[in-house]
């Protein structure tokens, strides 16, 4: 096998992983859900008229501050929506996953053995069975 051959084998390993699997049905929820995607709309608006009044020359500091405060209400806002609270922990278990993989293969690359090279995950060790993610 060569190592592009395992490094698809391994993409196709990370596509069958609950983890992954998890990402992409939140991920897929949130980019449906028409609500969550108005109001993220909307802060990425705002968030564009106070860039360009923070740009200015001579900003005006009472609106840039109403701002702020709205923009930090709109977004806390969108990341307590139930939609944004799976999509968030569904992402930290995968980039957990993918900082493993990176670490293996560094560590590999350092000379240690790929078989017992140790990964301090602290977290999912990609067995499901004992999992209580809620995966699935």
């Amino acid at each position: 096998m060569t190592v592009i051959e395992a490094v698809r084998n391994l993409g196709k390993c990370i596509q069958e992983d609950c983890r992954y699997k998890r990402y992409v049905e939140a991920k897929k929820a949130n980019d449906e859900n028409e609500k969550l995607q108005n109001q993220i709309g909307q802060f990425q608006l705002e968030r564009m008229n106070y860039q360009r009044e923070s740009e200015k020359e001579n900003p005006n500091t009472e609106k840039l501050k109403k701002w702020e405060e709205e923009l930090d209400a709109k977004y806390n806002e969108i990341i307590s929506t139930e939609g944004m609270k799976e999509f968030q922990a569904a992402k930290q278990e995968l980039d957990a996953m993918i900082n493993d993989v990176d670490a293996i293969i560094t560590l590999s690359l350092n000379g240690e053995d790929p078989e017992t090279c140790h990964v301090d995950n602290g977290g999912c060790n990609g067995n499901c069975a004992g999992c209580s993610a809620g995966c699935h």
